[in-house]
């Protein structure tokens, strides 16, 4: 009797704490099947300036990158593969340096689709392209940081402009 009594209180107490907790939030990082890269970019030019580049180049790049947002310290767009098959959220977030008066941003893309992790780059592709096209590549003070932890597939990606 004792161990139905105890078997009884484990299984309303398990089933009990699975009901009370409440539905997970949205995540601050990606879905964990979802393939991404994150990468942050310095530049030695002010944000505004930064932030009107990469605007240009989605709307130049249309429609293959469509723009979502656009205000001075965030960009939001899409991405679409040629042959429509696969789909990428994008956004750059602009932060002014202090010292420097230039700009700090950070680019995150994320695959819409269930993938495989590894993608070959593609999301690191989707923002370095933007990069490249407008120029910022060479823009004074640029320097990239990401790595194959905040980036998947950063070493194997060959990005073609």
């Amino acid at each position: 009797m004792k161990t139905v009594l105890l078997a009884s209180a484990l299984i309303l107490g398990l089933f009990g704490c699975l009901v009370a907790v409440p539905p997970p939030a949205p995540f601050p990082f990606p879905v964990p099947y979802h393939a991404f890269c994150r990468a942050l970019w310095l530049f030695a030019t002010p944000c505004a300036e930064i932030s009107i580049k990469i605007t240009q180049q989605i709307q130049a790049f249309s429609p293959e990158y469509t723009l979502a947002v656009a205000t001075p310290l965030k960009i939001k767009a899409n991405h679409t593969s040629p042959d429509g098959i696969s789909a990428q959220n994008i956004t750059f977030s602009f932060s002014p340096t202090v010292l420097t008066a230039g700009c700090r941003v950070s680019a995150q893309s994320i695959s819409l689709g269930f993938s495989s992790l590894l993608d070959n780059g593609l999301n690191y592709c989707n923002l370095y392209k933007l990069l490249s096209a407008s120029g910022l590549t060479s823009a004074p003070g640029f320097m990239e940081m990401t790595n194959e932890w905040a980036c998947l597939g950063y070493g194997m990606a060959k990005c073609v402009a």
